[in-house]
């Protein structure tokens, strides 16, 4: 399904407002996901890259991170960037990372020809955790 870590690069970051969003999308993710079983469905543990004082990612987007065949969990490393630090829109960039994080693993498995990625269950987490966050909800296509 999904977890979510992080990487700060700098002591100023604490409090920020993208730790703080970050903290409160874990907290939903923690709450929403229930009890986090290893090896059971394929995960995907999305780990955000923070900028700050003691550097930077050094890619940028979302790259592929590593892969464990027991856990059946691939890691995508997010680079945040550096606008988004203290920005009010940290909780949308968490979010649509988040969706982002869910293609790729999708993806990942699939290509793998592992047991497949649980994507609709992990899209209804992401929108429950937007809720939770007050992002407003991606807009219908027509």
């Amino acid at each position: 399904m999904i977890s979510i870590g992080s990487r700060y690069r700098g002591p100023e970051l604490d409090g920020s407002p993208f730790e703080k969003a970050e903290i409160a999308a874990s907290s939903a993710v923690v709450d929403l996901r229930g009890p986090l079983v290893l090896g059971r469905v394929p995960l995907v543990n999305a780990v955000f890259i923070v900028p700050g004082s003691l550097g930077d990612a050094d890619f940028q987007g979302l790259v592929y991170g590593d892969f464990s065949k027991k856990d059946k969990s691939i890691v995508v490393r997010i680079a945040v960037p550096p606008e988004m630090v203290f920005s009010d829109q940290a909780a949308e960039f968490i979010v649509g990372s988040l969706r982002g994080a869910n293609a790729m693993a999708y993806e990942f498995f699939r290509q793998k020809g592992e047991e497949p990625f649980p994507l609709r269950e992990a899209e209804e987490l992401v929108s429950r955790i937007a809720e939770r966050l007050k992002v407003p909800p991606l807009p219908k296509a027509r």
